[in-house]
């Protein structure tokens, strides 16, 4: 059920450089340079989305992940529409499916659900602060810990729009 994403080797003393996460050519720009609603040469919801299922991949989905993805979901497609079938569904069956499975290793995780999230996303556009303010907000609101999970959609969805 688990499909791993490519990791690029490394050597152990190497932190993970943003073109080991995020699918980049070229030079990485030197300073974050901002993208407007209009702007699609920045990095997209959907890529920041595959790379949460990169960075915390086996980690099994929980309701404040469920809510995130929803949300990303829902600002990719450009208002609060969602899908019956889309990302958030999944997480939330996820979720109820979790809830029911006493061992982490019987759980759905981050990357079951969020593998190939672009092409599984109808619509798609680049990241911006505001997107990453509403999906860190969806995530919060919906998790125990008063914190969002490091490397999850929240902080990677905050890592794309910079």
């Amino acid at each position: 059920m688990n499909q791993r994403q490519p990791i690029r080797p490394q050597a152990a003393d190497q932190a993970v450089d943003y073109g080991d996460v995020f699918g980049v050519t070229g030079a990485t720009p030197s300073s974050p340079t901002p993208t407007g609603a209009g702007d699609q040469s920045g990095i997209t919801i959907g890529e920041a989305l595959e790379a949460t299922a990169i960075s915390v991949g086996d980690k099994p989905v929980d309701r404040g992940d469920a809510a995130a993805i929803r949300a990303a979901e829902a600002r990719a497609a450009g208002g609060n529409v969602t899908q019956r079938s889309g990302l958030g569904a999944k997480a939330q069956a996820a979720v109820n499916f979790n809830d029911r499975v006493a061992y982490d290793y019987n759980k759905i995780t981050i990357s079951d659900v969020l593998s190939d999230a672009s092409a599984k996303l109808p619509h798609d556009k680049a990241v911006t602060s505001e997107d990453a303010d509403g999906v860190r907000g969806a995530e919060l609101s919906n998790n125990t810990e008063a914190m969002p999970t490091p490397g999850g959609v929240a902080d990677t969805m905050a890592t794309a729009a910079r």
